[in-house]
């Protein structure tokens, strides 16, 4: 990987030494600061500027360059969940992408463009761009002569006040997998409220989701394109106390809100197509 700072750009990109010695880039807007490590190409930090960050970070993370960062927005690719003998969701949110290009437009606007190490299938880049919203497009391309199957997902965590005065709304009438008790059903409630643990995959659904956060007063807003699937997940106490890097005390101050194509929604991308998963992530005031 080659020497990035010369891509930096005075007063809003900058590259520094992060937790674990992991390498991290700094952006500055006039709306928002945030923060990426290359481990992953993990966006860590989102915040407008005079408001409560938008992404969670355990505590606990353990920034290590063989496992993924907790918190934040893991990139799931080429694999949503376990797979035998691999690693769960991939390997792409544990290997160093690369820094390819950034730019401050016309507008204050800072776009940065990673790509993922070549493999022998895929070609994958990851636009970023941070202005008053943070926008997150993760771009497949097929580089083999057969279909390739894979799935993605931007594993998104967000900051919420308190877990049990949230609500998510949305996702009404829209079929889900509960992996907690293991069976199928149709979401009936106008809005989600969580009061145990939750990890449910909803199919068939482009819907933007929005989470309803009373304590910060706020509605934080989760628009996307090229996505059929978005999960909901919260670990809540017992797996929560399991996981070595995330705290027992985490799950009361956040969710995920993930967008993607999992599941019964995987990708069949054809040789020399491209596939973009497109995810907008914005907030407003809670009136």
């Amino acid at each position: 990987m080659s020497d990035p700072h010369h891509l930096e750009i005075p007063g809003h990109v900058s590259l520094c030494t992060g937790n674990g010695g992991l390498p991290k880039v700094l952006i500055e807007t006039a709306w928002s600061n945030a923060e990426i490590y290359l481990h992953g190409a993990h966006v860590t930090g989102f915040q407008k500027k005079g408001e409560a960050p938008l992404l969670f970070m355990s505590g606990d993370s353990e920034f290590l360059s063989a496992k993924p960062i907790r918190g934040g927005v893991p990139i799931v690719f080429p694999w949503f969940g376990p797979r035998e003998g691999l690693g769960a969701h991939g390997f792409a949110r544990t290997v160093a992408w690369n820094l390819r290009e950034t730019q401050l437009l016309d507008n204050g606007v800072v776009r940065l463009l990673f790509a993922l190490p070549p493999t022998e299938f895929y070609e994958v880049e990851y636009i970023v761009t941070v202005a008053e919203t943070l926008t997150l497009e993760l771009i497949v391309k097929n580089d083999t002569d057969r279909d390739a199957v894979f799935e993605t997902c931007l594993h998104t965590y967000f900051h919420v006040s308190a877990i049990d005065a949230i609500s998510i709304t949305g996702l009404k009438n829209t079929a889900y997998h509960d992996k907690v008790k293991d069976v199928r059903a149709l979401e009936t409630a106008p809005a989600i409220h969580i009061d145990r643990e939750v990890d449910r995959v909803y199919s068939d659904t482009t819907a933007t989701v929005e989470i309803h956060d009373p304590g910060c007063k706020r509605i934080i807003r989760v628009g996307k394109s090229g996505s059929n699937s978005t999960v909901v997940w919260n670990p809540w106490i017992d797996k929560s106390r399991r996981m070595t890097d995330f705290g027992d005390d985490d799950y009361l101050r956040m969710v995920c809100v993930e967008s993607g194509n999992v599941a019964k929604n995987h990708l069949t991308l054809p040789p020399g197509e491209i596939a973009v998963l497109k995810v907008e992530i914005s907030s407003g005031e809670l009136t």
